[in-house]
């Protein structure tokens, strides 16, 4: 069981559903990508380098660690990453553990971290997508838990 949300309940069950994560999470992600690459360009190579360097390790990282473990390998609910990373990496049954969990946490607040700073050289869209993470996290959260984490002990 997850703790109730409180006031927000409505909210959050209605962010949880595949299509919110589908067109809110990964759409929006698609475009923190873009905007940010497209702005760190537009001051030097060097950090247009270093976004696609990010975004390259946390594709990496999500495909051979996160996605293997996903009930959702081999389908299209991530638009195609859980097609991809079934073709180049076999599935693997167990849980992802602790410092698995906090590789994944550490390059993925990195990359927003990254794309943050660039889309905040616009004010306008450093707001917009300082509101659109928390949002993001909360479609990509599910209600009964990653598929992908570890079971705690008891």
């Amino acid at each position: 069981m997850r703790r109730n949300p409180g006031p927000f309940e409505p909210l959050v069950y209605i962010l949880q559903t595949p299509i919110m994560f589908r067109v809110v999470g990964l759409g929006g992600l698609i475009l923190f990508s873009i905007l940010a690459l497209s702005i760190a360009s537009e001051h030097s190579a060097g950090a247009a380098i270093l976004g696609l360097g990010l975004i390259g390790a946390l594709w990496f990282e999500t495909s051979s660690n996160v996605c293997r473990r996903c009930r959702f390998y081999g389908t299209w609910h991530c638009l195609g990453q859980g097609m991809l990373a079934s073709k180049l990496f076999s599935r693997i049954d167990g849980g992802l553990g602790e410092p698995g969990t906090m590789l994944h946490g550490a390059l993925l607040a990195a990359y927003v971290i990254y794309g943050l700073f660039w889309l905040w050289h616009s004010p306008m869209l450093g707001l917009i997508f300082t509101l659109w993470v928390p949002i993001a996290l909360v479609t990509a959260s599910a209600p009964a838990g990653f598929s992908w984490r570890a079971l705690k002990p008891n």
